[in-house]
């Protein structure tokens, strides 16, 4: 029999896995923590945005264009907010931005030919972990 410090951490590794797995199924997605490269302890994902603009304008990142869910829901006490991508027309662009804990940096995504986004968080608590970003 292993110790139950021992237990505790297989399941972790599993469970980190799994979230690895399905991780590669999206065509874009916010991850959990932000980028070592950061520097400091990386935070986690505390925030999103979904963010708009025709090709050639520069986006204000005091005041960007982001846009507000086309769906929101909640169920067993997570909120759902669905945005629809990238069917403004050819003339616009759509990016992600992660945001995370105790950073001021954004994580930039460019999300060309992504279909729809989804950011589930704790409806009780959306500022607490854990939150997903993800887009197919």
């Amino acid at each position: 029999m292993r110790p139950v410090g021992a237990r505790i951490g297989l399941i972790g590794v599993m469970l980190l896995l799994a979230g690895s797995a399905c991780a590669a199924g999206h065509a874009l997605e916010c991850p959990a923590r932000a980028p070592a490269e950061w520097g400091g302890m990386p935070g986690l994902l505390n925030a999103v945005q979904v963010v708009s603009a025709k090709h050639g304008e520069t986006i204000d990142d005091t005041a960007p264009p982001d846009l507000v869910p086309d769906n929101q829901r909640t169920k067993s006490g997570i909120l759902h907010s669905v945005w629809r991508m990238n069917a403004d027309g050819p003339e616009w662009q759509f990016y992600v931005w992660c945001h995370y804990a105790g950073s001021a940096h954004i994580l930039k995504l460019d999300a060309p030919g992504v279909k729809r986004c989804e950011y589930t968080t704790s409806s009780a608590h959306p500022e607490r972990p854990p939150q997903q970003m993800v887009c197919d």
